[in-house]
């Protein structure tokens, strides 16, 4: 019980009794956890020059994305066992976090001298759980406070990402070994497990989410991970038309999610660590399309967090080979569609929630933030309180804010406060470009105007397969080479998260 007196204009007034206190504490680097938070994944980071590590994270935020998907490999890192080359995790990590973004890394690729007899490095399962355990604890360590969130290996559930096969048991033994390490060294980071690809069971190459996941649960892995993540392609339907289909990322989805419930997890979110579309497969407008319905569909879902998109930039515009256009952005550094569909949501989503909502109410041409939203109005050196209009005689619920010397406060409560304001401009970030946003621009060819606000429940016929054709296709193609095998096989296993 305590009263606080505030003197005012030559006057004392006591206010009531604070009933209840609550503190906010925002972890340095922490991703909104939201649905509509979108993020980009970009592994090609790892392979780049600091300039252009710089020109990428620019790029990402000139779309609105403040949240970014690296890849920390044990390869990369510790060459020799004992031995450490962190120069280009470094940069990546203190580049991200110079800007206010936050951070996603994915530790995978296991070295030479870690890996099982006879089986390649990079995607062999690491011999010795134990010793993949105390890297992601040193990793954690060495960026806590920058990294946000730690993913646990990238789709262990085809053999390409973990040899000699998929193993839901061993997987398990990875998190149990990484989970504790990680959480010592910063206990405010996010661990997510799971890290599934959406494919079909075929023989000892691919295990379908489905089973994996329950194979984790089997192996008592559930209290090792805050979150799941799954990577849901599929380059022939929209994300949410693929109902009809038992095996499409979307009823995948939700069985998974069923099992989380099943197992207790359910209050544990499905995060989208992976989501893109080939524009060499689907064509510029398809891949706008695919990457808007399957970005607000995400949304409309109550169990999933955040989307990271694969990937920003396209390795090569003019080829032929999926993997090579997955990006938002061609290899001459112009926006694709797609590009300026991100743009849309990230300034019209609900990452600033108010103002977004507001955004959302209003006609297109009078989607502007208020002044006051943008710009914080600044406070009198010593303010005049006014208690018009408020009735001062009922017990009230405050947020109470102390200060306490810095001389007396750890490094990590000094840390936090550095969070705070790192989080509080994002959130301007977003709002002044709330304010200054461009509508989407009318592409000649291949860019209509599309609407986060409105999205189109269809994409344009001209560039959606009839259903009937869609039946056929499916009926004709293998379900291992559908989605299993040939989707990114001849991805390097080490080099993309």
């Amino acid at each position: 019980m305590a009263t606080l007196a505030i003197s005012a204009v030559g006057a004392t007034t006591t206010v009531p009794t604070v009933r209840t206190m609550a503190t906010n504490v925002v972890p340095l680097a922490a991703i909104d956890e939201s649905s509509d938070t979108i993020g980009f994944a970009d592994s090609d980071l790892y392979g780049m020059t600091p300039t252009q590590i710089d020109a990428q994270l620019d790029q990402m935020q000139a779309m609105g994305v403040e949240d970014v998907r690296v890849m920390i490999p044990w390869a990369g890192v510790e060459f020799y066992p004992g031995y450490y080359n962190w120069s280009t995790v470094d940069y990546m990590v203190n580049a991200a976090d110079s800007r206010g973004m936050g951070v996603l890394g994915v530790i995978n690729s296991t070295p030479f001298w870690a890996t099982e007899p006879g089986q390649p490095a990079l995607s062999g399962a690491p011999a010795s759980p134990d010793a993949y355990g105390q890297f992601a604890g040193t990793v954690a360590e060495r960026y806590a406070g920058k990294v946000g969130a730690y993913e646990i290996w990238n789709e262990p559930n085809a053999y390409l990402f973990y040899a000699p096969q998929p193993d839901p048991a061993g997987y398990t033994n990875l998190l149990k070994a990484a989970y504790p390490q990680i959480k010592a060294a910063d206990p405010d980071a996010t661990v997510i497990g799971g890290v599934v690809g959406s494919v079909v069971t075929y023989g000892n190459f691919t295990m379908n989410p489905i089973d994996f996941v329950d194979g984790i649960y089997g192996a008592g892995g559930e209290p090792y991970f805050d979150a799941l993540s799954f990577h849901p392609y599929q380059y022939t339907t929209p994300f949410s038309d693929g109902g009809y289909l038992p095996d499409s990322p979307i009823n995948q989805l939700a069985a998974v999610h069923d099992l989380m419930v099943a197992n207790g997890d359910g209050d544990k979110l499905i995060w989208a660590s992976e989501y893109g579309e080939p524009s060499s497969v689907a064509g510029e407008a398809n891949q706008a399309d695919y990457l808007q319905d399957m970005l607000t569909t995400w949304r409309t879902l109550d169990y999933t967090g955040p989307t990271f998109v694969w990937t920003l930039q396209d390795r090569n515009t003019a080829s032929t080979d999926p993997e090579d256009t997955f990006g938002v952005v061609r290899s001459d550094g112009t926006w694709k569609p797609a590009a300026y569909v991100i743009r849309e949501l990230t300034s019209r989503g609900d990452s600033t929630p108010a103002l977004a909502r507001m955004a959302l109410a209003l006609p297109e041409t009078q989607q502007e933030a208020p002044a006051d939203l943008v710009t914080p109005p600044v406070i009198a050196e010593t303010p005049t309180p006014s208690f018009a209009t408020t009735d001062l005689r009922q017990p009230m619920d405050a947020v109470v804010q102390v200060a306490v010397p810095a001389r007396e406060r750890s490094v990590a409560a000094q840390a936090k406060d550095v969070a705070i304001q790192r989080k509080l401009d994002r959130q301007s970030r977003r709002a002044e470009r709330e304010a200054q946003a461009p509508s989407v621009p009318r592409a000649a060819a291949d860019g209509p105007r599309r609407s986060a606000a409105a999205p189109e429940k269809e994409p344009a016929a001209a560039s959606k397969p009839d259903a009937g054709k869609r039946h056929a296709d499916k009926r004709d193609a293998d379900k291992g080479e559908r989605r299993g095998d040939d989707r990114r096989r001849d991805r390097h296993e080490g080099h993309r998260g």
